[in-house]
């Protein structure tokens, strides 16, 4: 008998996957093909796959015309679920929460709302693993009023990781 280390349910010995959660099982190191390293990276990929499940691909022309439409409150909504999508797909649970950000930019009128982009733009380039320096493309977008321009930049990022 094999044990589910996920959920802890019984199973056979010959089986590779749990018949309750469906997790794989522990790998046999024998050559019976029960359950070799390919499928231990397929099912490693899986569980990558699995921790970004909360991002979805969104479209950029729909939220530049709801931001316009709106008056900005949307673009709001936009960052703050534009912030908690980077920081999960960037794996940062220390970074700052998508509220404090909105805060923090009210209060400075702004400012921070720059250097936010300056730092989104290094996770961007993280998560898509590319050795660009997008942080200044981003931070000088929103010095110059077009911070609409580095969300959509950064919504193009997220789409693209998702793909």
């Amino acid at each position: 008998m094999k044990y589910c280390g996920q959920c802890g349910t019984p199973n056979e010995d010959k089986s590779r996957f749990c018949t309750s959660c469906g997790a794989p099982l522990e790998a046999n190191t024998d050559n019976s093909g029960n359950f070799g390293a390919d499928e231990a990276k397929e099912a490693d990929m899986e569980k990558e796959e699995i921790i970004y499940t909360n991002v979805a691909p969104r479209s950029i022309v729909l939220s530049i015309v709801l931001s316009i439409v709106t008056c900005g409150i949307y673009g709001l909504y936009w960052m703050y679920e534009l912030n908690n999508e980077v920081n999960e797909l960037a794996q940062d649970p220390t970074a700052t929460s998508s509220g404090l950000v909105l805060l923090f930019t009210f209060l400075t009128c702004g400012i921070y709302g720059i250097y936010w982009s300056y730092k989104m733009g290094q996770k961007c380039d993280e998560i898509a693993q590319r050795n660009n320096d997008s942080n200044i493309l981003y931070m000088l977008l929103s010095i110059f009023g077009l911070g609409i321009v580095t969300l959509a930049l950064i919504q193009d990022t997220i789409n693209h990781v998702l793909e």
